[in-house]
C-alpha cells in the first residue's frame, strides 16, 4: 500500500463516520467542521413551485452549491438510456459571516422525484433538508413531450476536429432528446452561417434519421447572404411544403415558409413557425414580419385561441413593461457595465408594435426565440432572460440557448464569449393535463439544469 492510499485510507476511516442522513425541514450534517442548516422559505402553496428563498447558515464560509436529492438523500437524476444524467446545482449560495440567501426565480420548478435539498461545499455534502410533502412534484401523466433548440449554425464554429461543431452538437442534442420519447423537435431558427445551401444540406442528412420530425423557422443568418427559397424549400422540413404533406400540417402560408404543425397525439395543442424574413435590425424603418406574415399569424392565433399555441420565431422582443430596462426582458440580459445583445426585435418599428399587441392579446401564447445565444446561468444577471410572462399581461416568452455555442458574459466587462464545444443548451418540454414543465439542458455534459427547470399552468 502507497502512502497515498494509506492517507486516504486513514481519512476515510477517521471522517465517514460523521458522515450520516437524518430527517426534518432544516437539518445539519457534520463532516469535520463544515456544517450547514438549509432554511428554504417558499413563496406560495403550489405543489411543485420552487419560488422563494433559500437561506444557508454555516459553520464555514463561502459558497454552498444547492441540489435537489432524491428521497435517499443521493443527488437527483433522471435515466438517458444506460447512463444517468444529473441535476445541476439549483442554487449557488454565498455564505458570508455564518449565512447566506438565495432567491429561487419564480417559474423555477421542483422536479419529480425531488424530496430532499443538499447543500455542498467544495464538493462535499454539508447539509441536507426534507422538502415539506405539500411541496412535492406530482404532474400526473404525461401528455406529451418535445424538444426546444436554437441557433444550430452549421459552418459558422470549427474548433472541432469534424471542422464544424454543429456536426456534433447537433446530432449530439437529437440523440439526447430522443430518449424522452418526444413528439417533435422544434428550433427557433439560425441553422445556417449565413444560408448557404452546404448547411441545409448538412440539417437534412442529420435530421432524416429521426423517426420524430424536425421543424425550423428561419432566423437572421438564414436568410442572409446565400439564402434562397428554393434551397429552404427543398432541404427544410421535411414533409411540410411538396404536395405529399405529412399528418399534422394544417396549414402552410402563401410566403412558402410559416406553417402550423398539429399532431393527433398534442390533442389540439398546435406548433406554428414563423420565419424571420429578412436581417434588418435598428433602423426606424426595420423590419423582420411582413404584414402579410403578421395577418396570417392573426388568423392562426384566433383560429387556436381555446388551444396551447407554441410559437417558434427566432428573434426576442425587449422588455415591454413600460418604464423597465428594454435589454432586461426575456431574451436578454445587461450587465453592471451596459453590455447587452443589440439585436432584438426593435421597439416601435411597425412589425415590433402589431408583434407585440398580438403577445398581449393571447396568452394562451407560449413564444419560443433564441437568437442572442445567452447561456442559461446568464440569468444571474435577469432572472427574466429564460423565461418570462410580464405578471401575467402577456404570453408566456420563452429563450433558447444556443445548441452550438451559447454565449456569456461577467460583470465588469463589456464583451461576451461564445462558448463553442464547451457547453450545448436547448430544452425538453414535458406537457401534462394542466402543466408544462421547461427542462433545460447541457448536452455535451448530459446534464439537466435546475436552475433552469421551470413550469407554468396549461
Amino acid at each position: 500500500m502507497t502512502i497515498l492510499t494509506k492517507i486516504s485510507a486513514m481519512f476515510f476511516a477517521m471522517f465517514m463516520p460523521l458522515i450520516a442522513t437524518f430527517n426534518g425541514i432544516s437539518i445539519s450534517l457534520p463532516f469535520v467542521n463544515d456544517t450547514a442548516v438549509i432554511e428554504y422559505d417558499f413563496f406560495n402553496d403550489k405543489a411543485g413551485s420552487a419560488a422563494g428563498e433559500i437561506t444557508v447558515t454555516a459553520s464555514i464560509d463561502g459558497d454552498y452549491d444547492i441540489y435537489w436529492g432524491n428521497e435517499n438523500g443521493e443527488k437527483l437524476f433522471v435515466e438517458v438510456g444506460e447512463t444517468k444524467a444529473y441535476y445541476s446545482e439549483l442554487a449557488k449560495v454565498d455564505v458570508d459571516g455564518g449565512e447566506g440567501k438565495y432567491e429561487v426565480q419564480s417559474f423555477t420548478a421542483i422536479p419529480e422525484g425531488a424530496e430532499t435539498l443538499l447543500a455542498y461545499r467544495c464538493g462535499i455534502l454539508s447539509g441536507k433538508a426534507e422538502i415539506p410533502e405539500e411541496k412535492l412534484a406530482d404532474y400526473g401523466e404525461k401528455a406529451y413531450s418535445f424538444g426546444a433548440l436554437s441557433d444550430v449554425h452549421f459552418n459558422r464554429y470549427n474548433g472541432s476536429l469534424s471542422g464544424d461543431d454543429a456536426c456534433l452538437t447537433f446530432p449530439n442534442a437529437l440523440k439526447f432528446i430522443e430518449y424522452f420519447d418526444v413528439e417533435l423537435v422544434g428550433i427557433s431558427g439560425d441553422i445556417s452561417a449565413d444560408g448557404e445551401r452546404d448547411a441545409f444540406e448538412k440539417y437534412n442528412t442529420i435530421t432524416s434519421n429521426y423517426d420524430f420530425p424536425v421543424y425550423t423557422c428561419t432566423g437572421n443568418h438564414d436568410v442572409s447572404d446565400y439564402y434562397t427559397l428554393a434551397n429552404w424549400q427543398e432541404l427544410m422540413n421535411t414533409g411540410v411544403y411538396g404536395e405529399n404533406k405529412k399528418d399534422g400540417v394544417k396549414d402552410v402560408a402563401a410566403n412558402g415558409l410559416d406553417f402550423v404543425y398539429a399532431p393527433e397525439s398534442t390533442d389540439g395543442d398546435v406548433f406554428i413557425f414563423l420565419s424571420q424574413y429578412q436581417w434588418d435590425y435598428n433602423r426606424p424603418e426595420s423590419r423582420i414580419l411582413t404584414d402579410e406574415q403578421l395577418d396570417w399569424l392573426e388568423v392562426q392565433f384566433e383560429n387556436y385561441k381555446d388551444s396551447t399555441v407554441y410559437l417558434f420565431f427566432h428573434t426576442f422582443l425587449n422588455n415591454p413593461v413600460e418604464g423597465e430596462n428594454p435589454h432586461m426582458g426575456e431574451g436578454n440580459i445587461e450587465n453592471n457595465v451596459g453590455r447587452h445583445y443589440d439585436l432584438a426585435f426593435t421597439s416601435g418599428c411597425a412589425d415590433e408594435v402589431r408583434f407585440r399587441e398580438m403577445m398581449d392579446k393571447y396568452e394562451n401564447v407560449v413564444y419560443f426565440n433564441g437568437h442572442s445565444h445567452w447561456a442559461y446561468d446568464m440569468q444571474k444577471f435577469n432572472p427574466n432572460l429564460n423565461i418570462a410572462d410580464y405578471n401575467g399581461e402577456y404570453a408566456t416568452m420563452v429563450h433558447i440557448s444556443s445548441v452550438s455555442s451559447p454565449r456569456r458574459t461577467t460583470a465588469n466587462v463589456d464583451d461576451s464569449s461564445e462558448h463553442f464545444m464547451r457547453s450545448s443548451e436547448g430544452m425538453i418540454v414535458t406537457v401534462y393535463e394542466d402543466k408544462i414543465v421547461f427542462n433545460a439542458v447541457d448536452f455535451l455534459r448530459g446534464e439537466m439544469l435546475a436552475y433552469a427547470t421551470y413550469v407554468i399552468e396549461k
